[in-house]
């Protein structure tokens, strides 16, 4: 038996996903503690429930595939939910879902709200251990003559037999699942999800990095490798990655490292990786101009400002193509900021700089509506009046108290 679950915040795209006609038949399922009659309805109700809890994902998908040596799919199901609340203590939480039946296989979707009506959210750690173990008795109790492969079997039978389950520990033990190699898996759920929404095989991507890797003995012989595949690389938030036709971004750590990990079982470890690129300067992954990182920011900091000072255009900090220094003094509003007394004249150039509709939009927007004139307008009336002191009247400080001048005439 197969599960799998994603904590989100729900929305009716999560109902789009259930209701996709791309399944051979959708069986929209009788609903918990919800009164809408549609399932787009149900997931925003859910997600309305949910309001009062200190969490912003407080939807919980989970999906459940029966193996297809169960024989009796619907009661595997039901036996599957059965344990999964009790183990997760959602017994009674609103929940709505669908049931799918793909490439002749049966599975079931389940959308639960996380958040109780006292506002408690419920625990979900390590949830895919504790899955796995709801599915290993599944299948032991519906007759499967081997438990499903698992990286976590050593600790699943630990529970089991804390448990009081030694049937089904001791299953799994004369199976051999347990003194096996821990299986990998081929994708990850984001990676086939990202395999999916862009059309590149990520087996390939692999398989072209990897060749880029070993033709290569530094890291711009890596980079060049990569172009001639039609590749690129770039810097991301984690570091360089490798970004395919698409312009979708792979770390280029984990790139390398699985395609060697499943072309002949080596292991090229993420610092050595690291190592052989550190000395590249690579553009910024997302951004139009991107900026400089590496050892040569020292001479894209250096770049000459246009003239008149300020910049415009290039200006301080960026190289002929525009590109940015980390930690550029030229950047915008200067590297230190306020905190370090720095000048406010870079922020105002950019302002000048910018297009006459464009300034023209900003200052409409300062300018005060109908309501902020009569208010500025009562501020200065109150301004204007004139206060005295009271006579041997003070606060609580000693500070003598005042009032307005009593009007002549």
């Amino acid at each position: 038996m197969i599960s799998g679950a994603e904590r989100g915040k729900g929305g009716d795209a999560l109902a789009r996903h259930l209701l996709k006609p791309e399944n051979d038949s959708v069986e929209v399922l009788h609903p918990r503690g919800l009164g809408s009659p549609d399932l787009v309805g149900q997931v925003r109700e859910l997600v309305a429930l949910s309001l009062g809890g200190r969490t912003d994902r407080p939807v919980y998908h989970v999906h459940c595939d029966p193996d297809p040596a169960i024989e009796d799919n619907d009661g595997a199901r039901r036996r599957f939910w059965s344990l999964f609340e009790a183990e997760f203590q959602l017994t009674g939480q609103p929940f709505c879902g669908a049931t799918h039946v793909k490439h002749g296989r049966r599975h079931e979707h389940r959308v639960y709200s996380l958040v109780r009506p006292s506002g408690a959210v419920v625990d979900v750690g390590y949830d895919y251990l504790r899955r796995e173990r709801c599915a290993r008795v599944v299948e032991f109790e519906f007759g499967m003559p081997v438990p499903t492969p698992s990286k976590h079997s050593r600790a699943i039978v630990r529970a089991l037999r804390e448990q009081g389950r030694d049937d089904v520990a001791g299953w799994m033990e004369a199976s051999g699942t347990t003194t096996a190699e821990r299986p990998v898996a081929r994708l990850s759920p984001q990676e086939r999800l990202i395999q999916e929404r862009t059309g590149v095989d990520l087996d390939t991507l692999r398989a072209a990095a990897l060749a880029a890797w070993r033709e290569s003995a530094d890291g711009s012989g890596f980079l060049e490798a990569l172009r001639r595949r039609g590749l690129d690389l770039r810097e991301g938030r984690s570091g360089p990655v490798v970004v395919d036709g698409t312009g979708t971004a792979h770390l280029a750590t984990r790139l390398v490292g699985a395609a060697a990990r499943r072309q002949d079982g080596s292991r090229i470890l993420a610092a050595a990786v690291r190592e052989r690129l550190a000395g590249l300067t690579l553009t910024q992954h997302g951004e139009t101009h991107g900026r400089a990182v590496g050892p040569d920011r020292a001479r894209a900091r250096g770049a000459e400002a246009a003239p008149g000072g300020a910049s415009h255009g290039a200006g301080a900090g960026r190289d002929a193509g525009g590109a940015v220094a980390r930690g550029d003094p030229g950047r915008p509003d200067g590297e230190r900021g306020r905190r370090g007394g720095s000048s406010v004249e870079p922020a105002l150039d950019r302002l000048v700089a910018r297009p006459a509709a464009a300034r023209l939009r900003a200052r409409l927007r300062l300018m005060a509506p109908a309501a902020n004139r009569e208010l500025a307008d009562r501020l200065d009336s109150v301004r204007a009046r004139q206060w005295i002191a009271v006579p041997g009247v003070t606060d609580i400080w000693g500070l003598p108290i005042q009032g307005e001048r009593p009007r002549l005439g």
